[in-house]
């Protein structure tokens, strides 16, 4: 008996595994009728008499495979966080996660596909696949009351009616794939074509869940107006952003001002150039109005678009690409949101030097803001001294500028202080700066807003010091985009709503 035979011996969950790993290969590419429990067996290099101890016979080896499958995909579903997000979201997530489930698991499709040849004959015998695929329904229905509660969805869809929706259309782009491609010569599975698909189904999903269509039996024409509005699609690039308040705050701002909006999350880790460079060729011939742009992909994405302003061409880093006439234009927000966020504090200040931790992206756009506010002196410190240093090369000469060695060298005898560090982000809970060189005649801001309180801010406001948090930076950052987004003005007063309700269910369930 040789190594695998015992190990088979030794774990039978190990080889229950492996003949439903084949079996499923064998039935999606031969059918029931046609796959063969012999073939199983020698590429399992077990025998049927196993195969048959194991599962009874081939119909329940069958039955085995397709529970597999099914409990995969509802899995997939159970593993996504559509609890702590808007129901907008969670709908968004479960309908990318069946796109992309499906795109990958052709062999689901076609066990699927041969099932309906045979009616359902064999599925109809499992009470375990009613089981198993009862939680769709039940989530879906959970995501609908949510939606329904907030005013953002209509009254009256079927949570079973909205599985049918997702599901077809996923489940189409697979199984049609080639007699698609041979009729109208498009490749689906072309990551382009299968991006622009992937964003048509969610947009499809949304519109037509949105509160604003009309429910069964209702009239038209009293919807038309808030139906006919435009719709304008935003979105954001970078990696990891599953947590952004942004779709909320973007899609609250749309609302107030009169517009039909859906902001995008486009969760891309690891993209080179040529990536990048496919992604907002996408942006822009799908119909986006813009996107903003964060962590990693600020200063990569500079040197892909079309035209930048002059703040963005000055920090050489852009957050928000706007689409106009089909040409890409960089701006960068963070630095006109940092600097609407802090001039009060600045204005209302004593003169003076101004410390500022960090010269990465974000330090970099609050480097700008206090310049264009006219601070005196800015004082740089960051880990990297020549990464200081090379910020303070590309500022303009309006401000004197000093390299600091030392956060105490920055922070003594300074009037302001801003941390564009991480540092107190959650789950960390450090100071970046020492409790005692804080004091009650310095005003304090960090860029950190999660959690909005961070540690620099507690024991700053402890020593009396005027605060700041992340907060303000965040909105203001969002409203100016949604101005170059739409060219209507956005109500701060909605996003700063939207915002804080995202702040509040999260912490509502930390």
């Amino acid at each position: 008996m040789d190594a695998s035979a015992n190990r088979r011996k030794n774990d039978p969950e190990a080889t229950r595994r492996n003949i439903i790993d084949v079996a499923t290969e064998e039935f999606a590419s031969h059918g029931y009728s046609g796959a063969r429990v012999d073939a199983i067996a020698a590429r399992t290099k077990t025998s049927k008499r196993m195969i048959y101890y194991y599962f009874g016979g081939k119909e329940q080896l069958y039955l085995a495979v397709l529970e597999h499958a099914y409990r995969s995909i509802r899995e997939l579903e159970a593993s996504l966080d559509t609890q702590n997000c808007s129901a907008i979201e969670a709908i968004r997530r479960l309908v990318e996660a069946t796109f992309d489930h499906d795109a990958q698991n052709p062999t689901f499709i076609r066990l699927v596909s041969i099932e309906n040849i045979h009616y359902a004959k064999h599925l109809k015998q499992s009470a375990q696949l009613r089981e198993i695929n009862a939680s769709v329904v039940s989530t879906l229905g959970g995501i609908l009351d949510r939606g329904r509660a907030a005013g953002v969805f209509r009254r009256d869809v079927d949570p079973i009616d909205l599985h049918l929706l997702i599901s077809s259309y996923c489940f189409f782009r697979v199984a049609n794939q080639y007699t698609f491609g041979a009729l109208f010569d498009r490749d689906l599975a072309e990551p382009s074509n299968a991006a622009r698909n992937k964003q048509q189904i969610v947009d499809a999903v949304l519109a037509y869940l949105a509160a604003d269509l009309p429910v069964a039996g209702e009239a038209v024409a009293m919807h038309a107006p808030l139906r006919e509005a435009p719709h304008v699609l935003t979105g954001l690039v970078g990696a990891p952003i599953r947590q952004s308040a942004s779709p909320a705050m973007h899609e609250a701002a749309a609302a107030a001002a009169g517009l039909r909006g859906h902001y995008q999350l486009i969760e891309v880790a690891g993209a080179d150039r040529d990536r990048l460079v496919a992604l907002l060729a996408s942006v822009r011939d799908i119909g986006f109005a813009g996107v903003n742009v964060t962590f990693p992909y600020k200063e990569a994405v500079v040197a892909l678009l079309d035209e930048l302003a002059p703040e963005a061409r000055a920090m050489a880093a852009v957050n928000t690409v706007v689409v106009r006439d089909g040409r890409l234009i960089g701006h960068n927000t963070d630095t006109t949101g940092f600097a609407r966020a802090v001039a009060p504090l600045v204005e209302a200040s004593r003169r003076g030097p101004v410390a500022l931790l960090g010269a990465g992206g974000v330090g970099k756009a609050i480097a700008f803001a206090l310049v264009r506010l006219g601070v005196d002196e800015l004082r740089i410190v960051d880990a990297d001294r020549a990464k200081a240093a090379t910020l303070a090369s590309l500022l303009p000469d309006t401000s004197r500028i000093v390299v600091a060695d030392t956060v105490e060298a920055a922070v003594t005898g300074a009037v302001g202080l801003v941390n564009g560090t991480p540092v107190g982000m959650l789950p960390n809970r450090e100071n970046p700066v020492p409790e005692h060189l804080l004091h009650s005649q310095l005003w304090v801001a960090d860029a950190v807003y999660s959690p909005l309180w961070t540690p620099l801010l507690v024991a700053a406001k402890a020593k009396g010091a005027q605060v700041m948090s992340g907060r303000d930076l965040a909105i203001y950052q969002a409203a100016d985009a949604f101005n170059l987004f739409t060219g209507h003005a956005a109500s701060v007063e909605a996003m700063a709503d939207a915002f804080d309700a995202v702040m509040a269910r999260r912490y509502a369930s930390a």
